[in-house]
């Protein structure tokens, strides 16, 4: 995964442990996504991918995307892709945020492919300290047989719960 000359998100895979590569692919959802940075990819089982970025939908605009793609080797994959913050709740709007460093953003972007299939998108926030992780309620599973995840409850804030011991946890 990459980000292309026009600030947008490209897929290509190998199959031959890279001597060849399949032609590149874009994979933002149909918006009017004005450029994306950040990519983060993640492999689940054969032809099953977890792929994560920042996208600017205008005026600085900062949101988090999971794509995922369940037929990878494909003429046509099907891409799902999910933003995973609210709308109207931007992780940041920053006007130089996206290409090279993003307000806060830059450090600690990662996706990963859970023991159950479920993609986690992991980001942090250095400028106002926060963590923040992002996943899919429903989907395929990106790992054993191609099925249905367990349904999950929607996340954000409602999410944390008060710690007996101090703080906050999340379930």
């Amino acid at each position: 995964m990459w980000m292309g000359f026009d600030n947008m998100p490209y897929y290509s895979y190998s199959r031959d442990e890279g001597d060849t590569w399949s032609d590149p692919l874009m994979i933002a959802p149909p918006t009017r996504l004005e450029g994306t940075g950040f990519p983060a990819i993640a492999a689940g089982g054969e032809g099953r991918v977890a792929l994560a970025y920042l996208g600017d939908s205008g005026n600085d605009t900062w949101n988090g995307y999971i794509s995922i793609i369940t037929d990878a080797f494909s003429d046509n994959p099907l891409i799902t892709t999910v933003q995973v913050n609210e709308f109207g709740d931007p992780l940041d709007v920053s006007s130089d945020c996206g290409y090279n460093r993003c307000g806060g953003f830059g450090d600690f972007i990662d996706i990963l492919v859970d023991q159950h299939g479920r993609p986690w998108f992991g980001l942090s926030h250095n400028i106002v300290d926060e963590g923040i992780f992002g996943t899919i309620t429903i989907g395929p599973s990106l790992r054993g047989p191609l099925a249905p995840l367990a349904e999950m409850p929607m996340g954000g804030p409602t999410t944390l719960l008060s710690n007996p011991t101090g703080g906050n946890s999340t379930i």
